[in-house]
């Protein structure tokens, strides 16, 4: 399968890095737009401008109007207001509410068959309320695939070892009520609770929950974007060439894990047409009950609405 045409909304940090990442894997035609006059121009223009050095003659085209996109396969939201220190992510709501709002509605008219993935946050919620606003739209969230990079990392780090061999999964919320599943996580097919203490592996966990906000009280002014805009590359290469990934995305619960109309973060296989299906695995009672909490921590904040 080829996909022509990638439409990234918002030319902020994870949006133009992600934008770099793609052109420079050849994932198609990269559209990069900011409502900012002629930000999302300049940053293609110096993304392009190291084509020469990254050996890929895909260019990433800055718009500053949609009108410029003729069609989309893929849409990438990033656009929103960015988490600052001292935030949490549900404080970030009722202003990116707005702008799912005005993106909705021009994406419901002009890219009707696209596959759209949100990454503005708080990310489950915001799948969760554009696809309720707009159910016909094929639409799901980056949900806990960054903290599953994040895990996968401090699991390698705590065992000194590669992080081509660690594997792991969160699922849940991407804020700190997410579930890092531990008995599924192995290091080369072992699983870590073979290799490691009930310490260290709480300290991986703890990690892994804190990292987003360390990295933001750390830059202070706005969050992480480097891993993001991988992770954001990596689904929409599974997308592109049918690559049957599997991420913890958030999607619009229809009887999955028992949960019905909240968008939770759950594994899911990513091909031509999004969302393929979602993996139902075992969980084990403290994992179920983590679940549970996260699912009564949406409910919560989507009863608000």
């Amino acid at each position: 399968m080829t996909i022509s045409n990638i439409l990234i909304i918002g030319a902020g940090s994870v949006g133009s890095f992600s934008a770099a990442v793609m052109a420079r894997k050849q994932l198609g035609t990269v559209y990069l737009y900011d409502k900012i006059e002629n930000l999302s121009i300049g940053r293609a223009m110096d993304i392009n401008q190291a084509s020469p050095y990254l050996y890929t003659d895909t260019r990433v085209k800055g718009c500053n109007s949609l009108d410029e996109v003729p069609e989309a396969d893929i849409v990438v939201i990033t656009a929103g207001h960015a988490r600052h220190a001292g935030m949490t992510r549900l404080d970030l709501l009722k202003s990116n509410i707005s702008v799912m709002d005005e993106l909705g509605e021009r994406i419901s008219r002009h890219y009707r068959d696209a596959k759209v993935l949100i990454v503005t946050n708080p990310v489950d919620v915001l799948a969760w309320y554009m696809k309720k606003k707009w159910p016909g739209m094929n639409i799901f969230g980056l949900g806990c695939s960054l903290d599953t990079m994040r895990f996968r990392y401090f699991i390698a780090e705590a065992v000194q070892g590669s992080v081509d061999c660690s594997r792991g999964i969160v699922i849940g919320m991407h804020n700190d009520t997410m579930v890092p599943l531990v008995n599924h996580a192995t290091v080369g097919g072992v699983p870590i609770r073979h290799i490691l203490s009930e310490s260290k592996i709480e300290k991986i966990v703890r990690k892994t929950r804190l990292a987003g906000t360390v990295i933001t009280q750390k830059l202070k002014e706005h969050s992480g974007f480097y891993a993001a805009s991988h992770v954001v590359t990596q689904i929409v290469e599974s997308i592109v060439f049918n690559r049957l990934g599997t991420f913890p995305l958030s999607v619009y619960c229809s009887g999955e894990y028992g949960y019905n109309d909240i968008c939770l973060s759950l594994p899911s296989v990513v091909g031509q047409d999004g969302i393929n299906r979602v993996l139902e695995i075992d969980l084990d009672d403290e994992e179920r009950k983590a679940l549970d909490n996260c699912a009564s921590v949406i409910k919560e904040v989507e009863n608000t609405f």
